[in-house]
């Protein structure tokens, strides 16, 4: 635990050394955009059946689906994307970035997250989220944008991810698995790290099912047009992403990972709703993104 708490503060640490202001992001706040109502309703599913008592008897040994288990457990698993990728050395952009995430996060359910963001230096497309509220966007997707409320979706998007806990269940559920048929690494905790770890890339390899990333697009306008911004913003992002080309390698992970930009156009559009697509509008603050650049 000790060592995990300590990839946390490294992790930390780094976001900080590329943003100095971001020691101090959440004494700061946006402007009020819109109501910041608290509602909606966060999912949760049981552990896979068939598994009989193995699941149980590791259950209390593998860690709890605690807020700090969790974080820890994303930690491990971002470390090796900050070591390939380190935090963009622009403080302007890494505050300002911090502070349109932590804007949205207050829009969601979960209240035991401590929501940290960055912008990671490559030009590759992309943004992820980690267990625990750990939020990155590349320098390349972050380029793309042309407005607050397209970051905002980007964001959101990902926030939503964590406050369903989409990864989390799937790390847990595996690491469950696992360990039920593994009784020295049950009682390694050098080896359930590793597991985590290794498990974790996986999923970053493969990413999440359709489903998953269809229902963080959805709950990730909602929380988007909360926080007042412009509900078709996500559309307007994954019109971007179609017009780009797959075969890239900047895009090589983006599109192998998600559900194709015309397919989540078309989920996004399926779902609307009238209060959605009332907040379909540029917001006061769409233009701000511009200063950033």
């Amino acid at each position: 635990m000790k060592a995990t708490l300590r990839l946390i503060a490294a992790i930390a640490a780094c976001v900080i050394a590329a943003a100095p202001g971001l020691a101090h992001a959440q004494s700061f706040s946006l402007p009020d955009l819109g109501g910041l109502t608290k509602s909606g309703s966060g999912k949760t599913s049981p552990l896979p059946s068939g598994l009989g008592d193995a699941i149980g008897q590791v259950k209390d040994l593998t860690g709890s689906q605690s807020a700090d288990d969790e974080a820890s457990s994303g930690a491990v698993i971002a470390a090796p994307v900050f070591g390939a990728a380190p935090p963009w050395r622009n403080p302007a952009v890494q505050s300002y970035v911090n502070l349109v995430g932590r804007n949205l996060a207050r829009q969601v359910e979960r209240k035991d997250v401590l929501w940290r963001f960055a912008v990671l230096d490559t030009p590759s497309i992309n943004a992820m989220a980690f267990p625990g509220g750990i939020v990155v966007i590349t320098r390349g997707l972050y380029a793309l944008l042309t407005s607050e409320d397209e970051l905002a979706a980007v964001l959101a998007h990902e926030i939503a991810h964590v406050n369903l806990r989409h990864q989390w269940k799937v790390i847990q559920k595996q690491k469950l698995i696992a360990l039920a048929g593994n009784a020295v690494a049950r009682n390694d905790p050098a080896q359930a790290t590793k597991l985590v770890a290794d498990l974790g890339a996986q999923l970053l390899a493969r990413g999440l099912d359709k489903s998953a990333e269809f229902e963080a697009d959805r709950a990730g306008v909602v929380i988007a047009a909360r926080a007042g911004y412009d509900s078709s913003a996500m559309i307007a992002v994954m019109e971007k992403l179609n017009a780009l080309k797959p075969g890239e390698a900047d895009t090589a992970m983006l599109f192998s990972t998600h559900p194709s930009p015309q397919a989540r156009i078309d989920a996004l559009t399926a779902a609307a709703t009238p209060e959605v697509e009332a907040a379909a509008e540029p917001s006061a603050a769409a233009a701000r993104i511009k200063a950033r650049h």
